[in-house]
């Protein structure tokens, strides 16, 4: 059954939306403390925590949101170590206003971020998507073309949307798995360290995700091929985004950074 309309929820979206981040769900905040640790649970994290909105986008609108902010000022790609963060922040930070007085706490899908939320688990658990064998979630729309990009712990009630969705994997051949060149779904779903180990030794997934490609579902959706670039390898996707905008590299005070393989299962284990 469908929420119940709610106006600072209505509100809220309406302000994220022409920047791409069109997906919010509401995390029921019982089922988020009972599923992680000491140091995430939601009194820890913003004392008097009542509800947790999650923000993400599904297909490139966010992409095209970001490259018309560059195009604006491209001091926003040269001046920023993670402009496509940094403009998500902005706009989160404009959007913000429309919750007033609530007492609340943002957290953002920050590279550089000293501390990481679940955000698997809150946009699961707000409805955005279900667990899927990429171990991406898996959206009715838009498929595993989704990002999730920050979460608002508040001291306001508003309406959990139910979590997760249908098992969209459920029935399928699996292309994913079988175009994995690193086979990286040795048990059926994606394998972090045998992925991780596959990308030290070969550059074949340095530009993009083979398995992630594969996935009949939300082809619409589908990220465009500089996107997918700039989200696997910052440094040859900045290399992209400077050469789109006419931006000389000298110009540039952040040369990217190449994806740290061995960083991912600290990355994915965020439950304590």
């Amino acid at each position: 059954m469908a929420n119940p309309r709610y106006p600072l929820l209505d509100d809220l979206r309406a302000r994220l939306h022409p920047a791409g981040l069109n997906l919010l769900g509401v995390a029921d905040v019982a089922a988020h403390d009972a599923q992680v640790g000491p140091a995430r649970q939601s009194h820890a994290l913003m004392p008097g925590t009542r509800s947790i909105i999650v923000v993400g986008n599904g297909g490139p609108a966010l992409w095209r949101a970001f490259l018309a902010d560059l195009s604006r000022d491209t001091r926003r790609l040269t001046h920023e170590p993670h402009p496509l963060e940094a403009f998500v922040q902005r706009e989160v930070q404009r959007a913000d206003a429309v919750l007033q007085d609530v007492p609340r706490r943002w957290f953002f899908a920050s590279s550089d971020a000293p501390f990481q939320v679940d955000f698997r688990l809150l946009g699961y658990l707000a409805g955005l998507g279900a667990d899927s064998r990429l171990r991406l979630l898996m959206h009715p729309e838009h498929g595993p073309w989704v990002g999730l990009r920050a979460a608002c712990f508040l001291d306001a009630t508003l309406p959990a949307h139910a979590p997760g969705g249908p098992d969209l994997c459920a029935g399928c051949p699996a292309p994913c798995a079988s175009a994995c060149p690193g086979q990286a779904f040795p048990r059926g779903t994606w394998d972090v360290d045998r992925c991780s180990a596959f990308h030290a030794e070969s550059e074949r997934c340095d530009t993009t995700c083979h398995a992630r490609l594969a996935c009949p579902r939300g082809t619409a959706s589908r990220y465009p091929p500089e996107e997918i670039a700039y989200h696997a390898n910052n440094f040859l996707g900045r290399r992209w985004l400077r050469e789109y905008l006419g931006v000389p590299e000298s110009e540039d005070r952040y040369p990217g950074t190449p994806p740290l393989w061995g960083s991912w299962r600290t990355r994915i284990d965020v439950k304590g």
